[in-house]
């Protein structure tokens, strides 16, 4: 339990522009970011003593935070790590960062991203470099050309396969975040599309078109975490973190599909397209003391439209093989029943990392989402989402 006074809120966010930022390098970005949260925030750089970074595609270093934390002069941390969980990095740091306020290991925590992925990586070379990072195992599966793309490709025509969904179902994804974009001016991709327009765009993996995968571009965040107490008397509004919640499953592909290992009475439960972000929003939700018809609006993680489509079934908005038709008529855009990706998520704010997802998620609970700002929301829901849909985080935002 937390120590009187020490329960952990998001007090402050720092979101540099994101899109194609031209001799940018992520080192500057990380700090462009962390200042941005502390001025937020107002908090004494020196009454910092947590640090995590989620590491960089480009000029990553074992020590990553150690050199970030030299930049920032942020001198003496009592906690201090480089998160290696890909795009569920940041809710799970979020659930680190809330765990070192409320023992007191920490009295303050800056969780950082920043990358030049687009700009920094020469043109032609993208996934040679991405396979050479490890995204996928080399040995097993990048031999017969497997792709990211390619596996939530596999995902989709299952999911299809299974239940009947449709490409249009997934296109009203793509049409919904875009939409968020348009009133999102810092947003990387802006121009409003149709279903018709995702339909038409090139075939990336069958069935997922261009637009139904989200862009690469260079970005930066900041998310500051600290006592409910000490938030109080700085400048922002508090958000307080209600329930966290993380599972992970299988990195390659046949072991992921075939729930290997698991209990036999689970064999059923988890697959390729059931998976155990189930287990992740049974600890939030439980945390939170909330349900899923609780939450006003949803930051959800969106490498690929299927993705957003699973995770509308494993989070409990509906039945397995219902996500289609629940993405489908406005029901996850502003003004529908659950208001999904308010800034325009990774499929059109920009693939810059899930921290964006929670920043969004808090700037709905502080009123501050302007023309996308959902109407007396009270609770938000942010996911984040890797290594092939099989690691899951999730935090419960609530206002102060």
């Amino acid at each position: 339990m937390p120590h009187p006074g020490s329960e952990a809120v998001i007090a402050g966010l720092g979101e540099p522009p994101v899109g194609r930022l031209v001799g940018s390098n992520p080192t500057e970005l990380h700090v462009e970011a962390a200042m941005l949260a502390i001025e937020d925030c107002g908090i004494d750089k020196h009454d910092i003593d947590g640090l995590m970074t989620s590491g960089t595609f480009l000029n990553d270093n074992i020590r990553h935070h150690m050199i970030i934390g030299e930049h920032l002069g942020l001198h003496c941390k009592t906690f201090c790590d480089t998160l290696r969980t890909g795009g569920q990095s940041y809710l799970n740091g979020l659930q680190i960062a809330k765990w070192a306020v409320e023992s007191g290991q920490c009295k303050a925590v800056l969780m950082l991203r920043g990358d030049n992925i687009l700009t920094g990586v020469p043109k032609g070379t993208g996934l040679k470099a991405y396979i050479e990072y490890g995204a996928h195992p080399i040995e097993f599966e990048v031999p017969f050309g497997i792709t990211v793309p390619g596996v939530y490709a596999m995902m989709a025509q299952r999911h299809m396969h299974e239940f009947g969904t449709t490409p249009e179902q997934l296109a009203a994804i793509a049409v919904a975040c875009r939409k968020h974009a348009s009133l999102n001016p810092k947003a990387f991709k802006r121009d409003p599309i149709t279903v018709d327009d995702v339909l038409a765009s090139p075939l990336v993996s069958s069935p997922l078109r261009l637009l139904d995968c989200s862009p690469i571009c260079d970005g930066a965040g900041a998310i500051l975490v600290t006592s409910l107490e000490r938030a109080r008397d700085l400048k922002s509004k508090p958000v307080r973190i209600l329930g966290t919640g993380q599972a992970q499953s299988y990195y390659h592909l046949a072991h992921l599909a075939r729930a290997t290992g698991a209990r036999a009475e689970d064999k059923a439960r988890f697959g390729l397209t059931r998976t155990v972000q189930s287990v992740a929003a049974e600890q939030a939700f439980g945390r939170a003391g909330v349900r899923p018809s609780d939450i006003d609006v949803a930051e959800l993680y969106d490498s690929f439209t299927i993705t957003v489509l699973m995770q509308l079934e494993d989070l409990g908005y509906c039945a397995k093989g219902e996500g289609g038709s629940f993405a489908e008529g406005g029901r996850i855009e502003l003004g529908g029943e659950l208001p999904v990706n308010t800034h325009g998520g990774l499929l059109s704010f920009g693939s810059s990392g899930g921290i964006n997802h929670i920043i969004e998620a808090a700037r709905q609970m502080r009123g501050e989402g302007g023309d996308r700002q959902v109407a007396d929301a009270k609770l938000a829901l942010a996911t984040n989402v890797s290594a092939v849909a099989s690691n899951h985080s999730i935090a419960i935002l609530g206002r102060d």
